[in-house]
């Protein structure tokens, strides 16, 4: 709940710092009653209304993520729920520098899952992305070299379709990899993890009838990769 109001803080604060200047515009102006050039009443009042469709957008989509509802699986497009869940915290990673490059199937065939816990699934992901990349540059003495970055792939292999979700981050020890996926085990500190986000992963790709492995090595980040039977019979 913490992060996903960070997250919403964080999406609505743009479209309001436009909004306010724009009211603050008129103010000024109507106060000491000057004309406002027609060329620039009509771009702000589309800016305006721009950015309380944004607004309107990320509300409604809170709403639909925090509807409760039973596992009924319906036919899923997967890039629209990674663009969905990558929306949350576009704002979060620009401010931290952190570049997410796309690499998405656009003629991804269909698979069966229920779009708002596929879009739990995502959001972990890149949270943990996220926070890998953070502990990284934090820790080191001196920048590392390389950029800060997540990368989220789709693609399809034979009769599956396929998610990866890498990022430049700290990396897994490989000690410790095999037990990621375990309620409760985090490598966070007291207060920054629950060590849940990744088992209720798990547990929801299993679910719709999916796998999800890590590759990793300590201080080269990591990616996640999350296999799905296509839906139906789409096995061409």
């Amino acid at each position: 709940l913490g992060e996903m109001a960070t997250g919403v803080a964080h999406e609505l604060n743009q479209p309001l710092a436009v909004i306010k200047t724009a009211s603050n515009y008129f103010i000024r102006k109507t106060r000491k009653k000057e004309p406002i050039p027609d060329e620039i009443l009509s771009t702000m009042s589309e800016e305006i209304d721009s950015y309380v469709n944004r607004a309107s957008h990320i509300i409604n989509h809170l709403r639909q993520f925090g509807r409760k509802s039973d596992l009924a699986l319906e036919p899923v497009q997967v890039n629209a729920v990674l663009h969905q869940a990558f929306e949350m915290f576009s704002q979060q990673l620009k401010l931290r520098e952190i570049e997410v490059q796309w690499s998405l199937d656009g003629s991804l065939p269909e698979i069966q899952a229920e779009p708002g816990m596929l879009e739990q699934v995502f959001i972990n992901l890149l949270l943990n992305a996220r926070d890998a990349i953070e502990e990284k540059w934090s820790s080191s003495d001196s920048p590392p070299q390389e950029a800060k970055v997540i990368t989220i792939k789709s693609f399809r292999r034979k009769k599956q379709v396929m998610i990866e979700v890498g990022d430049t981050g700290i990396g897994i020890p490989a000690s410790i990899r095999s037990k990621i996926f375990e309620p409760f085990y985090t490598t966070k500190k007291v207060g920054e993890g629950t060590g849940i986000g990744l088992s209720i992963s798990y547990g929801i790709i299993k679910d719709f009838g999916g796998t999800i492995r890590v590759q990793s090595d300590p201080g080269q980040g990591a990616c996640f990769s999350i296999r799905f039977p296509v839906r139906g019979n789409d096995d061409r």
